[in-house]
């Protein structure tokens, strides 16, 4: 009864002050961070989003400064979070939309390998139907420009390439037969 009463007085608080109003680039990542808190509070790992309202009002407040400050060095950090929680939500139609903005606008961002891994294996793999071409783009994209990559992660990549027009499920079948 008494948590009933607190959540009572609490909700009705948050009605009366109304939402805080944002208008600095630290305004509105203070209101990410304190969403992620209150998250972190209610025992929400952040990582693991399952509820999809809860994880699209933090992927729209992350999505808010990018929009707002797209010019900024947060906005591709947080564009690429809002197209994790998407992903994680099987919200892929939306994570590659954030995704390919990303990669189209931010050339240099630091993320860049994991982004082209993500987008490669959502259109292999999540969207239907299957987009062989964008699977080949952005894999090829990512042997260009992922110096860096081990070579096993390298290997599988071009072996990936090499079977393109197999789908994933059947590349698996076609493994496992050997």
């Amino acid at each position: 009864m008494r948590k009933l009463l607190v959540l009572a007085v609490v909700s009705t608080m948050l009605i009366a002050c109304g939402p805080k109003k944002l208008e600095t680039k630290e305004d509105y990542i203070a209101a990410v961070v304190e969403f992620e808190d209150s998250l972190k509070a209610n025992a929400v790992d952040v990582n693991q989003l399952t509820d999809q309202a809860i994880g699209v009002s933090y992927a729209e407040k992350c999505l808010a400064v990018y929009r707002q400050f797209p010019k900024t060095k947060e906005a591709p950090r947080y564009l690429d979070k809002a197209h994790v929680i998407f992903a994680s939500l099987g919200m892929h139609q939306r994570s590659v939309l954030l995704a390919d903005t990303l990669i189209r606008n931010y050339p240099l961002y630091k993320n860049r390998p994991m982004v082209l891994e993500s987008l490669a294996t959502a259109y292999d793999i999540f969207l239907r139907p299957r987009n062989k071409e964008k699977v080949k783009m952005y894999y090829e994209m990512l042997l260009k420009e992922g110096t860096n990559l081990p070579a096993e992660q390298r290997e599988n990549i071009t072996f990936r390439l090499k079977n393109i027009d197999l789908s994933f499920e059947e590349l698996i079948d076609a493994n496992q037969a050997q």
